[in-house]
């Protein structure tokens, strides 16, 4: 029986994914665990892998391509079953298998080429409805502004110097459309500048930018973190902790194992997370209107910085696990998710989130919740400082944490009492052995 290859779902909020990449071709033999794919969500580019051993059969989809959650685009056989049937073809996706005379989208088509809107062009539609002081106008903006990149084709006929052929081409005018004041009446520099300030209705000269269209990634990042800060109500609690026992526990550990299993602050913090959520379950929650969901799993995210922005891959079960294990998975996630190779079930649902800037030697600072939990930690850098114990001054480890949390879910008294707790576990970590 055919095994279907379908996109798969990360994340409530996934509606669909772009198939990015195919890793390997139709008719090649496969083994399980084996990446067939990379795809595209809105959080992270990851590895589909191969559900058995088999034979690779009917790519469906072409690079590039959207697909909606659970869509099949491929088929996985056995070399003894042959060629998958023609009706086991997902309707969806029929159109791109089809012969004759239609257009047919294979696997090795390029993606369609997005086009790129001009910033000149959208500032003069905003002028045109509002001048500098907020009041409506009835301004039009000069007709040789266009919506695209590239200038019309006749602006390519059109005598003018090269840099005057340049700053129309970056503000989209058409050549043609300007008169020149040059040599027998060749576009100069200040011929278009002239036409860029006619288009702002004459009122400033706008500096050169350059657009960047946002990844689906940063897009996603960007629409959460409004939506957390508009819909949560935060409030924040910060502690400073000594982290000295901690320290020394740490060096300890880390002197009987391997390099590829050192412990990081990071790890320990996890560890003292997970023992310490049990006691305040609100913190463990997601607000739902008029009910809390107390998750009974224990499942952190981390917070990993890569090339396009910000991360959160999860390590389950936490209060389960001995910090040596969470030391590996947590390896295991950031390697995975700064090279894009991360699996799908790098992001599972999380219940809680650690946010730990230290190792760029911030101190202190404050995190923004990750939309739908209650809570998240952040850690700054261990400091050494001088501190008084009774009468003396010694030096001690010392690491600064802030609390963030959703006051809809949570108050401050039960806030502080969370970080009470955890800074007693961190200043006497060998509870976090047992």
């Amino acid at each position: 029986m055919a095994k279907e290859i379908v996109m798969p779902r990360m994340g409530d909020e996934m509606t669909e994914g772009k198939l990015v990449n195919w890793l390997k071709h139709e008719g090649e033999m496969v083994n399980k665990g084996e990446p067939l794919a990379e795809i595209e969500t809105d959080k992270v580019t990851v590895e589909i892998e191969a559900v058995d051993s088999g034979v690779l059969q009917r790519l469906l989809v072409a690079e590039g391509q959207m697909v909606p959650v659970g869509e099949i685009i491929a088929f996985l056989i056995t070399a003894e079953e042959g060629q998958v049937e023609e009706k086991q073809v997902s309707p969806a996706r029929a159109t791109h298998t089809q012969t004759g005379q239609e257009t047919r989208t294979m696997a090795s088509d390029p993606p369609p080429v997005r086009a790129k809107h001009n910033v000149a062009s959208r500032s003069a539609r905003s002028l045109a409805e509002k001048g500098p002081s907020g009041v409506t106008q009835n301004f039009t903006p000069s007709a040789t502004l266009t919506s695209t990149d590239a200038p019309p084709i006749q602006s390519k006929l059109a005598k003018a110097s090269p840099l005057a052929r340049r700053i129309a081409q970056e503000h989209g005018l058409d050549l043609v459309a300007i008169r020149g004041t040059g040599p027998g009446g060749r576009v100069v520099r200040h011929d278009v500048e002239d036409e860029v300030k006619k288009g702002y209705g004459g009122l400033t000269e706008t500096p050169p930018a350059d657009e960047q269209v946002l990844t689906r990634l940063q897009q996603t990042m960007a629409r959460r973190m409004l939506e957390s800060k508009t819909s949560a109500p935060h409030f924040y609690l910060t502690t400073e902790i000594d982290v000295t026992e901690t320290m020394a526990l740490r060096s300890r550990l880390n002197r009987e194992v391997d390099a590829e299993e050192k412990i990081s602050v990071n790890d320990l913090v996890l560890k003292a997370v997970a023992k310490t959520l049990p006691r305040f379950p609100a913190l463990n929650a997601t607000f739902a209107g008029d009910r809390l969901l107390i998750h009974k799993e224990i499942s952190i995210a981390v917070a990993v910085a890569i090339k396009d922005g910000l991360v959160t891959p999860v390590v389950r079960h936490v209060d389960e696990k001995a910090v040596g294990q969470i030391a590996r998975e947590t390896k295991g996630l950031a390697e995975r998710a700064r090279s894009g190779k991360s699996r799908v079930e790098d992001y599972a649902v999380a219940t809680f989130t650690v946010s730990n800037l230290g190792m760029f030697g911030i101190d202190t600072f404050i995190a923004i919740i990750n939309p739908p939990q209650a809570a998240i930690l952040a850690v700054g850098a261990v400091r050494r400082l001088p501190v008084y114990v009774g009468d003396d001054l010694v030096p001690r480890e010392r690491m600064s944490v802030t609390l963030s949390a959703d006051h809809r879910v949570t108050d401050g008294a039960t806030g502080a009492q969370f970080l009470s707790q955890l800074r007693s576990l961190l200043e006497n970590p060998l509870r976090l052995l047992v």
